[in-house]
C-alpha cells in the first residue's frame, strides 16, 4: 500500500529527468526522508483483507468501513459501505472475505486512567442520502461524523481542480483508482489500495486516466471540508432546475 504525506521533498532536478510518474510514495525518488517540517497526521488508516487482528485502543475512535464483500466483527455482520464504529475498544478480530479500510485517531478530552465505557455502533451503507455534482459523473455520501473525523465514500470520473483545506487533513484510500494525484505541485500516480495523506493547507488535485472511475473512502480530521459536496451537490441541482425552466413552453 502506498502513503503520501504531502510534503514530500523531490528533487527538481530528478524529476526534470522522469520520464513516467512515480507511485505514489513517503520519500523522494533517492530515498531521501520527508521534510522534518512535516506533522504526523492525527489518524492513522489502512486497508486490511479478512480475516485479520485489528487494533482498537482507550481513548481512541476505530472505524472499520467495508469496502469489498462481508466480513463479521464484534458480533455484527457487514458489507460493502458500512461502517463499525468503536469508541475506548480493545483488539479485535475481523473475519470473513473482503476488504476494510481500519482508521484510528485520538479522542479528544480522554483520560485513560478513568477508563471509558466502551462502545460501538454501525452505520448502515444505506444511512447516508447520495450527492451528485459535475453532472452526475462525481457523487459523496457523508456516512460518518465525530468530534475528530470524516468518513465517507467518493466516487466519480471527473478531475478535481487544485485545493487545500484549512484546517484539515485530507486522508483519502483508494479502492479503485488509474490517474495522476498532484500534492504540493508534485505528481504522483495514484491506483488502486493506495492511500493519500494531504496536510492542512496543502494544495492538491486529481486527474483521472480518460475512462477510468476513482473509487474511494475519504476522510477529513478534523471534519469540515466535506459540507462542500452538499453544497456542490445543491448547485447542481439549481442549475439543473434552472436549465429545465428556461426550457419550458410560455404558460401565457
Amino acid at each position: 500500500m502506498g502513503v503520501v504525506v504531502a510534503a514530500m521533498a523531490v528533487a527538481a532536478c530528478r524529476e526534470a529527468l522522469t520520464t513516467t510518474i512515480p507511485p505514489v510514495t513517503t520519500a523522494s525518488p533517492d530515498g531521501a526522508p520527508l521534510a522534518a517540517a512535516v506533522a504526523e497526521p492525527p489518524a492513522t488508516a489502512k486497508l486490511v483483507d479478512a480475516p485479520a487482528k485489528l487494533d482498537a485502543a482507550v481513548c481512541a475512535r476505530t472505524l472499520v468501513a467495508v469496502v469489498k464483500g462481508k466480513i463479521s466483527a464484534l458480533s455484527e455482520t457487514l458489507g460493502p459501505g458500512d461502517v463499525l464504529v468503536i469508541s475506548n475498544g480493545e483488539p479485535f478480530e475481523i473475519t470473513g472475505t473482503g476488504t476494510v479500510l481500519w482508521a484510528q485517531t485520538p479522542i479528544a478530552s480522554c483520560s485513560v486512567q478513568s477508563r471509558p465505557a466502551s462502545t460501538k455502533a454501525v452505520v448502515s451503507s444505506a444511512a447516508s442520502p447520495k450527492l451528485a455534482w459535475s453532472g452526475g459523473t462525481m457523487t459523496a455520501r457523508l456516512d460518518v461524523q465525530t468530534p475528530e473525523l470524516y468518513l465517507g465514500r467518493l466516487e466519480g470520473s471527473a478531475s478535481v481542480a487544485e485545493h487545500s483545506h484549512a484546517g484539515s487533513w485530507e486522508i483519502l484510500a483508494s479502492i479503485d483508482a488509474k490517474g495522476t494525484f498532484v500534492v504540493d505541485g508534485t505528481p504522483g500516480s495514484l491506483g488502486p489500495r493506495q492511500i493519500v495523506m494531504v496536510p492542512p493547507g496543502t494544495k492538491h488535485a486529481w486527474k483521472p486516466d480518460p475512462g477510468s472511475t476513482l473509487v474511494a473512502v475519504q476522510m477529513y480530521v478534523p471534519p469540515g471540508p466535506e459540507q462542500r459536496f452538499v453544497a456542490l451537490a445543491a448547485a447542481d441541482k439549481d442549475a439543473g432546475a434552472t436549465v429545465k425552466d428556461a426550457g419550458a413552453p410560455d404558460a401565457r
